[in-house]
């Protein structure tokens, strides 16, 4: 059986998971994922999320401030005159000292792939960095990275929001040029290409809530118009991330289902087949997969798009995520899942 964990972005929002993982390790230690897939803050909680490393992960999600991802400009002089509102160097600084070389060299030689998406500017395309060859084929646009600085750029990368943070080159000077930013743009949470590498079990943790609740506040400055702009965006990107593979699964469903019934009817199999393998049939080489969807069930907070880092709120996220996944297995039926 194959598994894979995928996390959605969310910025300081990612303490959620932080706690969500957390619970999850503790109810079952030797849990183990064969891919970990990661979008903006779930590129940076992605390389840690582990048993092993669950602690120093809880650590820099419960004390890391804003001023430590971000450098906070005057806005109206770098408008015109930047790539970016905010500065990032606060983060690369971060993602220097704890994704070393030594630590890029570990995570290479780890028996599963983790897994960076981003969105290139050039080309549009939804990019994903990989810290090892993917397993299958892929339609999706993805390469292996192969030294620790690009590891850490890709990571970065991911995480930039366009417009507030800066572009990154993750391979600087290749050419064609290609700048990259925050994988959300495109894909919020990358369900489809863990299913295609043959994932059976997905952990999905995706840091917005179902029903959104209003957010009872005056948006008075173009910052902050334009980061809770792209919060919705990204949020919209993220259900229509997870309704494709959900409607998979209640199709797959249907279709056992009507062949079960076309039996117990007395038509033979190979009657049944040649009913339902239609030319154009959507649901060819598709197979259920069991979706473990864990998000939170109001608003977390982190101000517009996450990037307000306020360690005490994200301790109440940290909480609320090992709440909601503790209900979530609670919750299971006996047998149900590796969980159990």
């Amino acid at each position: 059986m194959s598994t894979a964990l995928v996390i959605s972005g969310g910025g300081s929002k990612g303490a959620f998971a932080v706690g969500a993982i957390k619970a999850m390790f503790r109810q079952r230690p030797g849990l183990s994922f064969d891919m970990l897939i990661g979008t903006s803050t779930g590129a940076l909680i992605a390389p840690l999320a582990t048993a092993k490393d669950i602690a120093l992960l809880e650590q820099l999600y419960t004390s890391v401030t804003t001023e430590q991802v971000i450098t906070t400009h005057n806005v109206g002089n770098r408008i015109l005159t930047a790539d970016s509102i905010f500065g990032v160097e606060p983060l690369a600084r971060l993602l220097t000292q704890y994704y070393t070389d030594a630590f890029f060299s570990d995570l290479v030689a780890r028996p599963y792939n983790v897994v960076l998406a981003t969105t290139c500017l050039q080309t549009e395309a939804a990019v994903y960095f990989s810290s090892r060859n993917l397993s299958k084929p892929t339609e999706h646009e993805v390469v292996t990275l192969k030294q620790a600085d690009h590891f850490r750029r890709a990571v970065l990368a991911s995480a930039c929001q366009p417009v507030f943070m800066t572009p990154i080159e993750v391979i600087p000077g290749a050419q064609p040029l290609r700048q990259y930013v925050d994988g959300g743009v495109r894909e919020y949470a990358g369900i489809q290409l863990a299913i295609e590498q043959g994932a059976d079990e997905v952990f999905v943790i995706l840091l917005s809530p179902e029903i959104n609740p209003p957010v009872e506040k005056r948006y008075n400055s173009v910052p902050d118009i334009l980061m809770r702009t792209i919060e919705i965006f990204s949020e919209d990107v993220g259900e229509n991330d997870l309704r494709m593979p959900q409607l998979y699964n209640k199709g797959l469903s249907y279709i056992d289902t009507v062949r079960q019934n076309l039996s117990d009817h007395g038509l033979p199999a190979s009657q049944i087949d040649a009913l339902l393998n239609v030319p154009g049939n959507p649901f060819s080489n598709q197979r259920s997969v069991n979706l473990h969807l864990i998000r939170p069930d109001g608003h977390l907070g982190g101000g517009p798009g996450g990037l307000t880092f306020d360690p005490a709120e994200m301790k109440g996220m940290v909480a609320k995520g090992e709440r909601t996944m503790n209900q979530y297995i609670a919750g299971l039926s006996p047998g149900s899942s590796i969980l159990v």
